[in-house]
């Protein structure tokens, strides 16, 4: 049997009038295409099918069946089938002359979300404070630019001085691993072993990575691109390592920071990505402690994604080429890192360079001060 969610969602989408009919070849040709190039790039399709073939192909035929009889759908179909995989790092979207030629349906279908949705405003801001002579505050939104390195390089002098850190990383989606590297250094305790990642050999992208020697002319880049087309040309079907990693590695710094000597970390359902790879590397430390009431997202395992172009031209996918060196016996995706202490206090997503209640319970925590719970949580009188 069909799912009821892919039952309520083939209701929804034949229960929208079309505007402009497009014919069935163009559109199921493009369905296809998305599916076939998922199946045979995907790092996690296999793993994620695995023992329910069944379910999927179920799936896809509803899928492509609602396409037939209405193939002015096919966006929400393609969008549904790569949602089904629940991986953060693999998306599809329409292209300019997508958005063009199925406007009528992504105006609806917005439309109709909108009204279902609650949006959750988040603001928050770069910050860097010293909450008094013991403890300092960052909040780091993002490892998306150096801004996240250089807040702490500005503040240096300040942060090495007090016996207390708190690291406040919701909202924060992830970014590029070398945007935390300054704020790992500051929280580093002693070596500890890191995954690498290995990419997927496939045709589809041996074909990428040749590519990208001839359309990038600096040479170390182009060298790099090279190494890997030449790596995968000898191993299509498997897995290889990148260039310079190891599947294990440990890591060591050349020296340890006295101060701080404890950390509190703030994690958040955001956290992805770059986020959790540091929010990994960071529990490792004998100074760190996780603050939080959720664990992270859970997109970290799959990475390192490159868009493709479908055929038409209609749409753009997102496909992770790479995977952890971990994976699947250690699985983060969809499950999430989880905090080690709960925050008695509701997550505020708006407080912009406040200071809030759940970051001096932080702080009453790491340095030992009893905590009382607030007062709509205190038992009863």
């Amino acid at each position: 049997m069909i799912h009821r969610k892919i039952l309520f969602y083939v209701f929804t989408l034949l229960s929208i009038h079309p505007i402009d009919a497009q014919t069935r070849e163009e559109a199921l040709s493009e369905f296809d295409w998305l599916t076939g190039f998922i199946q045979r790039n995907y790092p996690g399709y296999e793993i994620k099918t695995q023992g329910k073939e069944d379910e999927w192909n179920q799936r896809t035929a509803a899928l492509r069946n609602i396409i037939i009889q209405r193939p002015d759908t096919l966006p929400l179909a393609m969008d549904q089938y790569v949602r089904n995989f629940n991986d953060g790092h693999l998306w599809v979207n329409t292209t300019p002359e997508g958005n063009a030629k199925f406007q009528s349906i992504i105006q609806r279908e917005l439309a109709r979300r909108a009204k279902s949705h609650r949006p959750e405003s988040f603001n928050m801001y770069y910050t860097a404070k010293a909450m008094n002579d013991s403890t300092f505050f960052l909040r780091i939104p993002s490892f998306a630019d150096s801004e996240s390195n250089e807040i702490v390089e500005k503040n240096l002098k300040e942060i090495t001085s007090r016996p207390y850190l708190i690291v406040d990383l919701r909202g924060n989606g992830g970014g590029n691993d070398m945007n935390f590297q300054t704020l790992m250094a500051l929280v580093y305790s002693q070596p500890y072993l890191t995954h690498g990642v290995e990419l997927y050999a496939t045709p589809d992208f041996l074909s990428l990575y040749r590519r990208l020697v001839t359309e990038n002319p600096e040479e170390t880049w182009a060298r790099f691109c090279q190494d890997m087309a030449d790596s995968v040309a000898q191993h299509l079907g498997g897995y290889v390592l990148r260039p310079g990693l190891q599947r294990i590695r440990l890591m060591k710094r050349d020296s340890v920071y006295p101060y701080p000597r404890k950390v509190g970390i703030l994690i958040h359902g955001r956290n992805a990505s770059s986020a959790e790879q540091f929010i990994l590397e960071a529990k490792n430390s004998e100074k760190v402690t996780l603050f939080g009431n959720e664990p992270t997202l859970g997109a970290i395992d799959l990475s390192n994604v490159y868009s493709f172009t479908s055929p038409l031209g209609w749409f753009r996918l997102g496909v992770p080429t790479t995977r952890s060196c971990r994976w699947p016996d250690i699985v983060i995706d969809g499950k999430g890192i989880a905090p080690q202490i709960p925050v008695p206090y509701p997550d505020s997503m708006q407080e912009r360079d406040h200071i809030g209640e759940e970051i001096l319970y932080i702080e009453r925590v790491l340095r030992g001060i009893p905590c009382r719970a607030p007062a709509n949580e205190s038992t009863g009188k």
